[in-house]
């Protein structure tokens, strides 16, 4: 019973993609735009959850951006590993937090995944702020944002700690990924 208990504490927890501020992250790069050539071959993307330092994105809404992101990508062309493969591996290690991924190597993730290429993710700071870096299998950065502050406005009502910035963060997700060259 204990054991179950915990299962669906740390499978609730994945899907949320949280972390505490100071926990075990990666670092994200700056911005960075690879060469078009530095780009051949890649045709699937694993896309792990965010790694959440702020503790106020709400579970419900985490997981909307993953499904976001993945549908984002899926539109540019490339083959998305499912997230219930990229939750599986979480708990099969027994992680419950997004940012104890940085125990493996973007080589060492993208073999586990089978794809070409892992974006990496994080929403930062009290503002939010969103940071993507998409690394090649071999982990050349090909596309990262460095930290960007929301600016988009839309209205929607929504719940979350934000209190309506929700909406504002999964509209950013689009704006962001929008940028994000698609697959040649």
């Amino acid at each position: 019973m204990k054991s179950a208990k915990r299962a669906v504490i740390v499978a609730m927890a994945l899907a949320a993609g949280c972390g505490a501020p100071g926990a075990t992250s990666r670092r994200l790069k700056p911005e960075v735009q690879a060469p078009p050539e530095a780009w051949a071959g890649v045709a699937s993307i694993a896309v792990l959850p965010p790694d959440n330092w702020t503790l106020d994105a709400g579970l419900e809404f985490i997981t909307w951006y993953r499904a976001v992101a993945h549908e984002i990508l899926r539109e540019k062309g490339y083959r998305v590993t499912p997230l219930v493969d990229v939750n599986r591996f979480f708990l099969k290690r027994g992680y419950n937090m997004a940012g104890e991924a940085v125990n493996h190597s973007t080589p060492e993730l993208a073999k586990h995944f089978g794809v070409d290429a892992v974006l990496i993710w994080a929403i930062t700071s009290k503002d939010p702020k969103l940071m993507f870096s998409l690394e090649k299998a071999d982990g050349t950065p090909l596309w990262c944002t460095g930290e960007v502050l929301l600016s988009l406005k839309y209205v929607a009502v929504t719940g979350g700690s934000y209190q309506g910035r929700d909406a504002e963060i999964a509209m950013a997700l689009g704006e962001i990924l929008r940028h994000m060259p698609s697959k040649s």
